[in-house]
């Protein structure tokens, strides 16, 4: 969005600042009350999966998540437009035409962004967790152990900047069409949010599809929440398998899942028979 030619750089930079903070709280506010609205359906059902981690989610921690999200938005937004600014002196961000790569790499764009991006994360994220770094850098985001789709931005102003890291990368590096990022970037507010669901949503054969296996889950991100120790990746789990930091009991967790859901499927039936 291009301001008025008339106004002053402090209003045309407070116009912008604006416009891009509306852009980024409602692209997040979006998915995360969706979330909200998943998890209560969730609730509300006997027979559905329970959260993955029982406990009361208070006010304090939701009043905190809540903050921070806000201080992340608006550290997303100031990076958004440092890097407008430099890449309107010496390059452009996006190419125009869908010709100029075909639609080949239009739809391939979008999961080679994911893959810049999970790499930058998973081997960020676990520098972060170094005993010199985490509570400068990551121990705000590890005060919500039990996890809630709020949690997702709950993150320190530092590791909100680290995070933007990829961004950059990919916003400099990687020839990308206008519509492909606009994708990845809803993709990836969206697949945030799932990671801090506190409910599991895909079968526990996930776990170990021979796709599926690759893919990072709910129950994954959960259990890195709750322990601190695995589970590293964003998107996928290459990386975790390929490091050797892929929590061992992820596989039985998520079978536990399956069980438990299926034992209160089955519990109105049993109490009919009893009956």
């Amino acid at each position: 969005m291009t301001p008025p030619h008339h106004l002053s750089a402090t209003s045309q930079f407070l116009h912008q600042l604006r416009f891009i903070a509306i852009v980024e709280a409602q692209r997040y506010l979006m998915f995360v009350v969706l979330g909200f609205v998943a998890r209560a359906w969730w609730q509300r059902r006997a027979s559905a999966n329970r959260r993955l981690q029982p406990g009361r989610i208070d006010r304090q921690q939701l009043m905190r998540e809540a903050l921070y999200s806000t201080s992340s938005i608006l550290v997303f937004t100031l990076i958004s437009i440092a890097i407008l600014l430099v890449a309107s002196k010496s390059q452009r961000l996006f190419y125009a035409n869908v010709s100029d790569y075909g639609w080949a790499y239009l739809i391939l764009s979008v999961p080679i962004m994911m893959a810049v991006q999970d790499t930058y994360f998973y081997w960020t994220h676990r520098l972060m967790h170094h005993r010199a770094l985490f509570r400068f850098f990551h121990r705000t985001h590890h005060l919500s152990t039990n996890p809630t789709p709020l949690t997702t931005y709950s993150i320190n102003p530092l590791e909100a900047l680290v995070d933007s890291g990829a961004v950059v990368i990919i916003l400099f590096f990687l020839p990308k069409h206008i519509v492909a990022y606009l994708v990845f970037s809803y993709v990836n507010t969206a697949y945030a949010v799932y990671a801090h669901l506190g409910h599991e949503i895909l079968p526990a054969s996930w776990a170990t599809h021979r796709f599926g296996r690759w893919v990072n889950t709910s129950v994954a991100h959960n259990i890195h929440h709750a322990r601190a120790r695995y589970n590293f990746g964003w998107y996928f789990l290459f990386w975790d398998r390929l490091m050797g930091t892929l929590d061992p009991d992820y596989e039985a967790q998520m079978r536990a899942r399956a069980v438990a859901t299926h034992a209160r499927r089955l519990e109105p039936l049993l109490d009919t028979i009893k009956k």
